[in-house]
């Protein structure tokens, strides 16, 4: 009987062990992920470096897509200004953007031409491929530019589909796809208040 009980209490002593570790390790890699994500920096439309911090007081909320995306990317795009728009007056809570990951046609004055047709409010951004990797990455994105040859001007991206609500600190979650604004909108609104509770130390809204 004793021999039994040594071996329970030896199982259990490497379930808390392996579970500590496992938390410990998510714990670190979620805080390394968001110290590379306040180094990257990008650029918006005008040319000029962009950073998470530049956030301040906002939570930004991130799409990531192409311009030459035929469907999906401004479908997507209009669905996150619709939900925002209907937000009253937590809508100055939140800034909304879009990162292209094409940065081989989407030139800095393509993407300010092509986000001027959903919300001047909008922050569009790009950066080099290193930049791109990096950030997305360490987002919890991925994209990958399907080339048939190194002269084809037609291809796609394929990328993850959905948004990403992150903080100037780095803190970040993906969230939940919807199907339209106002689904969307509620999700929004229910993950912002788990984020403000969860770093209320660290955002300070106005």
């Amino acid at each position: 009987m004793r021999k039994y009980f040594y071996i329970i209490i030896s199982i259990l002593g490497f379930i808390i062990l392996t579970l500590a570790v496992f938390l410990t390790s998510e714990f670190y890699a979620g805080k390394w992920e968001s110290e590379r994500l306040l180094k990257v920096s990008l650029k918006d439309t005008s040319g000029k470096p962009w950073k998470i911090s530049n956030l301040k007081n906002k939570l930004g909320i991130i799409y990531f897509g192409y311009t030459y995306c035929p469907d999906i990317c401004p479908t997507a795009l209009g669905d996150l200004v619709n939900a925002l728009a209907g937000m009253g007056h937590d809508q100055h809570l939140f800034q909304p953007i879009f990162i292209s990951i094409d940065p081989g046609r989407d030139t800095q004055q393509v993407i300010k031409e092509y986000i001027l047709h959903f919300d001047p409010n909008l922050l569009g951004l790009t950066g080099t491929p290193t930049q791109l990797k990096s950030f997305t990455f360490n987002i919890g994105s991925t994209y990958a530019i399907q080339k048939k040859d190194a002269d084809d001007q037609d291809y796609t991206v394929n990328h993850t589909i959905g948004y990403f609500m992150i903080s100037s600190t780095g803190k970040k979650i993906r969230l939940p796809i919807r199907n339209n604004p106002q689904d969307l909108r509620k999700i929004i609104l229910k993950v912002k208040n788990r984020m403000l509770e969860n770093m209320s130390s660290e955002l300070k809204i106005d």
